[in-house]
């Protein structure tokens, strides 16, 4: 009888972990700042959707494992960032569309404006970065056209919902646009806001004539800053009186805590760390409480403004 209970126990822990390998999504997404839109979009309907990067792992350099590629090739939408930033995907196939999110930003983005007309803010939210910006999302104006790239291929998915998917997808691009309008009325945007990071926020600054300078020029997390380069930002620091310096979290904090740490045992400068999201990915804690794009970002905009609008 034991025996034969053992061998029913095996038989149903080999039959449940086989339903877990065979875990099969309509949906699949590279990033999280797709992967937050289709979730908005999809909202209680029955369509399945995954994220490929681990929360709490950085973009920059992951690649898919043997599972995580079979679950790419099992979904019917399969939706990646772009060629630059992910090489495996572009020759990756599933059961239905694989999708170069940035080339189908780029071509709604065209759609959009082609043929209508700008207001002198409007064409200075659009000029094109002459050095092209891998972190094409860390920008409201963008993400709007991403939410409006990814909804027909939703709809395509389940047509009959489309009313439904249409709902979400304006509310969402609603409360971006609500966001755009509180960044472009900050004040004092010449003032400069001190990253301890990679080159994340190119586009933003373009998009509202922000001035966050990064401590190094490189698109990458991988780039090690020069002791120039660090030393450079230090005495900018002193010479700006910033009362706040601003890191990544899904890079190293440790040099962040140094260069505070130096400011105020050499100079006697105090500085507050802050974060400022690259929206890259979350945290396990953030991916576990759901946190949304419209979360993050205005984040980012609670902690820009208290650089900005301090007391001179």
């Amino acid at each position: 009888m034991r025996k034969a209970l053992a061998v029913l126990t095996t038989m149903v822990s080999v039959v449940i972990l086989s339903a877990c390998n065979n875990q099969k999504y309509d949906i699949v997404t590279s990033l999280y700042p797709q992967y937050d839109m289709v979730r908005t979009i999809v909202g209680d309907k029955d369509l399945t959707y995954t994220l490929l990067l681990p929360p709490g792992v950085e973009a920059h350099g992951f690649e898919p494992t043997p599972k995580q590629t079979g679950l790419i090739q099992s979904s019917k939408l399969f939706i990646y960032t772009s060629k630059e930033l992910e090489l495996w995907a572009i020759n990756t196939t599933n059961k239905g569309k694989v999708v170069d999110l940035e080339v189908l930003t780029e071509e709604t983005h065209e759609a959009a404006h082609g043929t209508e007309e700008h207001d002198h803010e409007d064409e200075h939210d659009h000029d094109h970065a002459e050095t092209h910006d891998v972190h094409y999302w860390v920008s409201l104006h963008k993400q709007i056209h991403m939410v409006e790239a990814i909804l027909p291929l939703i709809i395509e998915l389940d047509s009959k919902n489309e009313a439904y998917y249409t709902e979400n997808a304006n509310q969402l691009i609603s409360d971006i646009q609500a966001l755009r309008a509180s960044f472009i009325t900050l004040e004092n945007k010449e003032r400069p806001i001190y990253f301890i990071g990679h080159n994340v926020f190119s586009s933003l600054n373009e998009e509202y004539g922000l001035n966050i300078q990064s401590l190094t020029d490189s698109f990458s997390p991988d780039s090690d800053p020069t002791i120039e380069q660090i030393g450079s930002m230090i005495d900018a620091i002193k010479a700006s009186e910033s009362s706040f310096v601003y890191f990544d979290p899904f890079e190293n904090d440790a040099l962040a805590k140094t260069i505070k740490s130096d400011l105020k045992s050499k100079y006697g400068i105090d500085i507050e760390l802050r974060p400022l999201e690259s929206m890259h990915n979350v945290s396990k804690e953030q991916y576990k409480a759901k946190t949304s794009l419209l979360e993050l970002w205005q984040i980012n905009y609670n902690n820009i403004v208290l650089e900005l609008h301090k007391e001179a």
